[in-house]
């Protein structure tokens, strides 16, 4: 059954159709103005509760294409996109104008969320924002259940993907990232909460990562689902405000 989002400027149908919304007119963000889509450290603090500041070791950063990590030849159907954000496989041949990122850390060695990472995806028209949100969707829902290898760091990791779902036009999961062991001993996990959300010409991406929680309370498990989801709906709202 084909699902039907509507994000402003265009509706959005996971049968792959997008199409102007009736009576909308199609609207465009370029240039620097993305920048302004990203939420600052008074409200990502709030939606997260806890202070945040930014990671001076990824200071923000307003780029073409060539500034989105990973590998650019890797299969744009690999599930990697759900475990790590801003992979240039999934954006290639899609005429990314431009990427505004920006990386957060805690005040506290002790809190309970240990990054947040927020980037904002320029697309040349509405369209191509929705028909690439529509691929996101069916992807993401093809990778349900599944664990992505996740290769480049120091140590061999692996993230597992759940709890895919679409909620106006913000497609949201939960990874759990842990050490590729057979070690019984380190098998605690890092849940993650991802999020895409698409309005006008420009995709949103969200991740929120948290500390290790071995004996998760259901509020724990709603907040990893409900962050990152949270904040790229209200980073769809900016975009709204700023046509």
């Amino acid at each position: 059954m084909a699902i039907v989002m509507l994000a402003s400027g265009c509706s959005v149908a996971v049968d792959g159709t997008a199409r102007p919304a009736p009576g909308a007119a199609p609207r465009s963000l370029s240039g620097s103005t993305i920048r302004r889509v990203l939420l600052g450290k008074s409200a990502l603090s709030r939606i997260v509760r806890q202070p945040l500041n930014i990671d001076p070791g990824f200071p923000p950063s307003f780029a073409g294409p060539e500034s989105l990590p990973g590998d650019r030849s890797a299969s744009p159907d690999d599930c990697i996109e759900v475990a790590v954000m801003l992979q240039q496989s999934a954006y290639r041949y899609r005429k990314v104008r431009s990427v505004a990122q920006e990386t957060w850390r805690p005040e506290s060695t002790t809190a309970a969320v240990v990054r947040v990472k927020e980037g904002v995806v320029d697309l040349p028209t509405p369209d191509d924002a929705g028909a690439l949100f529509v691929t996101f969707t069916r992807q993401w829902q093809r990778c349900e259940g599944k664990t992505v290898p996740l290769t480049g760091g120091a140590f061999r990791l692996k993230a597992k993907v759940n709890e895919v779902h679409v909620e106006a036009s913000v497609l949201a999961a939960t990874t759990s990232i842990e050490l590729d062991s057979p070690n019984q001993l380190l098998d605690d996990s890092l849940p993650v909460g991802r999020a895409i959300g698409v309005r006008d010409n420009c995709l949103i991406e969200v991740e929120v990562d948290f500390a290790s929680m071995p004996d998760r309370t259901p509020r724990q498990l709603d907040d990893v689902d409900a962050s990152a989801l949270d904040i790229a709906q209200i980073m769809r709202d900016k975009i709204g405000a700023l046509r």
